[in-house]
């Protein structure tokens, strides 16, 4: 039987992988949301620019967010996310009440988004002036800001585990599908100690604790890693590595808690970058990767940078390639890159004995337009899904395709829809089963496809 697939989903399976433009990122936005008797449509954010100021005298935080953005389909009520309380806002110069900027409740999977309660025209550029004090996101685990006797320890703390905990837990933020240039000036206030900022951002420093970062067009709300740690807690080093005629600047920062050999770890990631390099395509960032290592096992990937822990950091590193570099242009699509990290990278590889029967159908990719939580079962059946792709073509052919895919779509926002073209098309005649394994093990769907 046919999947059952809704329109919006069959319509982006239509549309070529987005290139540069911004109107590319309107097309992958999802279709407006009716909550609580008011319509949300989704934006496009142009540019966001944003300051925070901690204080350590008082132990607060402040910040200002500028969001310029446009209406994506015919206009509306615009769709955003923060998880802040909004304190001041100005609409297009205009004071306007922080109330009619409230959150509602999306559903489980997306938990809450924010609708601004004014009908907004699209084809032209609208401004929103944000004012709020910094406190503890409101969002699934979120972590507080951190006061301690060295100084400050905050760091964006991102997660795809959870709905809202993107960027929009510390500024105004869109869904994953939308690209945007952002700068954020940070500064530090009434610390007397050495503080160490850690970043994939280009940073200009403006004076002792007092930083302005900028981040390209290609940013989305996944992509900043920003990391503010007292010196005495950590030890730094730098290193760079030589791979396809660039060099590449390796800044590690690790914490003492976390007792790794750091000339291991620079040795580690000169193998891992050339190595990626070769199998799967150049280095996709600026000429830095930056790296912040503490105790534990929660890790997160941001474009070229990562915080983790010395056991993930392989893993971590080739998110830049797949995840950060190729991005998902959804959370439903969040699969794709965590599961062939697990199969590229961490040594899964081909199984037979995970492939010798068929199993259960499976739902990586969600139908739900608004779900912001990747499936948690990407990392082990999402594996297995790539593994039983390459009993079928083989792997060598499976990992050309993948490097293939890399090439022609680094930077730029992808469905489920357009791989799973690129992999059937590249099998040839093997293309039917490879469709066919996407409907069970990626749709979840029962059944075979219909001809």
């Amino acid at each position: 039987m046919p999947p059952a697939t809704p329109l919006w989903l069959l319509a982006l399976a239509a549309l070529p992988s987005p290139g540069g433009a911004a109107d590319d990122d309107k097309l992958l936005a999802p279709p407006p949301l009716e909550v609580d008797g008011l319509i949300g449509v989704p934006i496009d954010i142009l540019r966001l620019t944003g300051t925070m100021i901690f204080d350590g005298t008082t132990r607060t935080a402040t910040a200002t967010a500028e969001m310029i953005f446009e209406m994506t389909g015919d206009g509306g009520m615009p769709l955003f996310d923060l998880r802040q309380e909004v304190q001041r806002a100005v609409l297009d110069g205009v004071e306007i009440d922080a109330g009619s900027l409230a959150a509602h409740e999306i559903g489980p999977l997306a938990g809450t988004m924010r609708i601004l309660e004014q009908e907004l025209a699209a084809g032209q550029e609208h401004r929103l002036l944000l004012e709020y004090e910094l406190d503890t996101p409101m969002s699934p685990g979120a972590k507080a800001i951190g006061w301690g006797a060295e100084g400050l320890t905050w760091d964006t703390w991102f997660s795809d585990l959870s709905p809202g905990r993107y960027l929009e837990l510390w500024m105004p933020a869109n869904l994953i599908y939308d690209r945007f240039a952002f700068d954020l000036r940070l500064e530090l206030r009434g610390l007397e100690s050495d503080h160490e900022l850690v970043t994939n951002a280009e940073v200009e420093e403006l004076g002792r604790h007092h930083w302005q970062l900028r981040l390209p067009p290609t940013t989305t709300a996944f992509s900043p890693m920003v990391v503010i740690v007292p010196s005495a807690d950590v030890e730094r080093s730098t290193s760079t590595v030589k791979v396809g005629g660039r060099s590449i600047l390796i800044d590690l920062c690790q914490r003492l808690d976390a007792k790794g050999d750091r000339k291991k770890v620079h040795a580690q990631v000169e193998r891992d970058l050339k190595e990626f390099s070769k199998s799967t395509g150049e280095w996709p960032h600026a000429d830095r990767f930056s790296i912040y290592v503490w105790r534990g096992g929660r890790s997160m990937e941001y474009d070229g940078a990562t915080t983790t822990s010395l056991g993930a950091l392989r893993h971590e590193f080739f998110h830049s390639w797949w995840g950060r570099g190729v991005k998902p242009a959804s959370q439903n699509d969040g699969w794709f890159d965590e599961a062939w990290d697990v199969y590229a990278a961490d040594g899964e590889g081909p199984s037979p004995s995970r492939v010798r029967k068929p199993s259960a159908p499976v739902t990586l990719c969600s139908d739900d337009p608004y779900n912001r939580v990747t499936a948690g079962a990407s990392y082990g059946a999402g594996s297995a899904f790539f593994a039983r792709v390459a009993a079928e073509i083989g792997d060598k052919k499976l990992r050309q395709l993948m490097a293939e895919f890399f090439v022609a779509h680094a930077h730029r926002p992808v469905t489920t829809a357009t791989l799973e073209q690129h992999l059937v098309v590249g099998s040839g005649r093997k293309g039917d089963e490879v469709r066919q394994l996407f409907h069970r093990y990626v749709y979840g769907k029962d059944g075979d496809l219909a001809d």
